[in-house]
């Protein structure tokens, strides 16, 4: 264990500059989207959540947390065959741990991109309404009623996936964090079309653990029945299936790195 934080620490240490610029971007680009689309006349009282979505700031939010989780470490793979990629294969460490440094390091710079993604929100409420209230007081001569954060909270249809209501929730978002830190893993340690490959795995992976939120979320509003049970089993048992193998396959590729 000592090895796999060790060399998450050094992992991290790489990325860092690349990551706060990328968090630094995300945070200046949603909250400009935010009170652009918060001046439009037809958003005009529709408030935080409105203008989140309708500035699709959570397909921006899920691009920014797959690119800080193909930021964890150096690529082995790396055509060009950078000196830290070198240095990586070099030090006295079994794969498994190499593997699992990486994926422990893309992974909490995922949970940093949800955390910054949160709190966001919450501090953006505050531009976003002085805004509308300015809008209000230019259109109509008299500001709107006060909106509430809370009520902007459970209005965002987009927020639900990230604030886990129930213990599947829970369990499916720490699930889908530690598959993608996996297979953005992946992505980085395979060249040519086996990266393309690692692409497919992960979109189809992705495309499971949507659809087991989606079903979680099913299962809580309505009972159960025979097609939704057989659909989260098969979705789940894709699901564990792919992770495994590119799991080996991904140890496959950083034991043949070294002897290259």
């Amino acid at each position: 264990m000592k090895q796999i934080f060790s060399l998450a620490g050094w992992n991290w240490r790489l990325a860092r500059r690349a990551y706060g610029i990328l968090c630094g971007v995300f945070a200046l680009e949603q909250l400009a989207v935010l009170l652009f689309t918060a001046r439009r006349n037809d958003m005009l009282g529709m408030g935080l959540a409105a203008c989140y979505e309708e500035g699709f700031q959570f397909q921006v939010f899920l691009l920014v947390f797959l690119l800080a989780g193909l930021l964890a470490g150096p690529a082995v793979n790396d055509w060009k065959r950078a000196k830290c990629s070198y240095t990586w294969l070099t030090l006295p460490v079994p794969p498994a741990a190499r593997l699992a440094a990486q994926v422990l390091t893309a992974a909490v710079l995922e949970l940093g991109v949800v955390a910054l993604q949160l709190v966001m929100y919450l501090v953006y409420f505050f531009p976003v309404q002085a805004m509308d209230s300015a809008r209000a007081m230019e259109k109509l001569g008299a500001a709107m009623p006060a909106q509430s954060l809370y009520e902007q909270v459970m209005l965002s249809d987009s927020l639900y996936w990230l604030l886990p209501r129930r213990p599947a929730q829970f369990v499916l978002l720490a699930v889908t964090l530690l598959a993608s830190a996996l297979l953005l893993t992946c992505v980085r340690l395979h060249r040519g079309w086996r990266r393309a490959v690692a692409v497919v795995i992960g979109v189809v992976c992705g495309v499971c653990c949507l659809l087991l939120f989606q079903w979680e979320k099913d299962f809580a509003l309505y009972s159960a029945y025979d097609a939704l049970v057989h659909n989260t089993l098969v979705s789940a048992a894709v699901l564990a299936i792919l992770v495994v193998f590119s799991i080996w396959w991904a140890l496959r590729a950083i034991r043949r790195a070294e002897t290259a």
